[in-house]
């Protein structure tokens, strides 16, 4: 459960057409919060036209979503990122309705379906607002205290996308960072003391917006290598400029100098911010979920873990799914059986696979995984090493392909494809 809205509006007279009025709205917000880099996109939820969009990397997707010629509801969930993002919405909101002529109906005025959980939208009361999402909080914390997980559980992801998921050794994932059972405890305790959780805590876009935006990326997208596409560089870039802006703004916070430094040496630039910041950057860097392995969801249900520097998984033109690292490369295709396997055609088959005697097997209880390693040479003449695997399971199959270029490597090729995780409908 989390905090949010759920809002709709009315205009006194006929929008444009959906498509039209879609456009629109994707203008306003591109032009009117360029400052805040928002990801906007047109879409389609039950027959209705949708406007979403993600204003803050912590944050999910808000939606604008007009369900007829005179009625325009939006939806967010803010608990994933702060009173301070609450606050921005909700003024954002404000604005759209003055810009198209709506008017946002009270819940009075509408049914249950609809409002503010915390109540600030109509009321704008900060405090209230603050306290609702450290209750929130502090519920969510019990949680780890009350049955709901145990003492053994670890790395529960809390208000983190569903994929990848981040490895950390921690009992919790946050936006923010891992968070152990003491955080936890004291939070179930007083959820004022978790306060630390929300990337966006104070209103407007002073010093803490700008590093909350900046440790958000840090912990989650920036992959801590070279850029390989514009999307990766342009999150460096905002990363290095978010930075820059909290320092001039407030250069008391305490800053992850050697994070900073690090940015600035991928994107190769900041010469002069280099040059204090090598000053500061005393201590190891150690935020960033992606400088350790993260598991990832492949086609079919399947699952890898992989370095969390490698790309996210993109479809190639034949069907199959590819992940890099450069040099290193990660192909993946998943197949699915026609018909209904029976068990003994599933106990046949692992009997045909270790009569084939493969230089690598692995055998569980619900799947048989096999793979070889060879050298190859380049068009260029250069060696590289090819591990080619399948990994079978009853009904399901899939082929997995790992290129790398140091014969070192070859005990993280043979690891990443034991990682392969089948279906969750297959028991594991």
């Amino acid at each position: 459960m989390s905090l949010g809205l759920s809002l709709i509006a009315r205009s006194s007279v006929p929008l444009p057409a959906p498509e039209v009025f879609a456009q629109e709205l994707v203008c306003w917000l591109r032009e009117s919060y360029s400052h805040l880099f928002p990801k906007v996109r047109i879409g389609e939820v039950d027959e209705s036209r949708v406007v979403f969009c993600q204003l803050h990397p912590s944050a999910e997707e808000f939606e604008l979503a007009l369900i007829d010629s005179k009625r325009l509801v939006a939806s967010a969930n803010t608990t994933m990122v702060g009173p301070g993002y609450h606050i921005f919405l909700t003024a954002l909101l404000k604005d759209c309705a003055t810009k198209f002529g709506l008017t946002w109906q009270e819940d009075a005025e509408s049914n249950d379906e609809y409002g503010d959980e915390t109540g600030f939208f109509f009321l704008g009361d900060e405090p209230r607002l603050r306290e609702e999402m450290t209750w929130w909080l502090k519920a969510l914390a019990r949680t780890f205290f009350d049955g709901t997980f145990g003492p053994e559980d670890t790395d529960i992801a809390l208000c983190m996308p569903l994929n990848p998921q981040f490895i950390a050794g921690q009992a919790a994932i946050t936006p923010m960072g891992p968070r152990g059972r003491d955080w936890l405890l004291k939070t179930a305790e007083d959820g004022k003391h978790g306060s630390d959780f929300f990337a966006w805590w104070d209103s407007g876009l002073g010093a803490g917006y700008h590093l909350g935006r900046a440790l958000a990326h840090m912990w989650s997208n920036v992959r801590w290598r070279k850029p390989m596409s514009e999307s990766e560089k342009d999150v460096l870039a905002d990363v290095a400029n978010s930075l820059s802006s909290a320092y001039r703004l407030d250069p008391t916070l305490q800053y992850p100098w050697s994070e900073w430094l690090e940015i600035l040496d991928l994107l190769e630039t900041g010469e002069e911010e280099r040059t204090w910041l090598i000053q500061r950057a005393i201590e190891p860097a150690q935020i960033g979920y992606r400088r350790g392995s993260v598991r990832t969801s492949l086609n079919g249900g399947w699952t890898i873990k992989v370095p969390g520097a490698f790309s996210d998984f993109e479809s190639d033109e034949d069907g199959a799914i590819f992940a890099i690292d450069p040099p290193r490369e990660i192909w993946f295709t998943a197949y699915q059986s026609q018909g209904k396997p029976s068990t003994a055609s599933w106990i046949e088959r692992k009997r045909e696979i270790r009569a084939g005697k493969p230089e690598f097997l692995l055998e569980l209880d619900s799947s048989i995984a096999t793979a070889t390693v060879s050298k190859k040479l380049s068009e260029a003449g250069k060696p590289y090493f090819i591990l080619q695997s399948a990994v079978v399971c009853l009904g399901k199959r899939c082929v997995c392909t790992i290129l790398f270029h140091e014969a070192g490597e070859k005990d993280w090729a043979l690891e990443t494809w034991k990682s392969i995780q089948p279906p969750s409908d297959e028991p594991n």
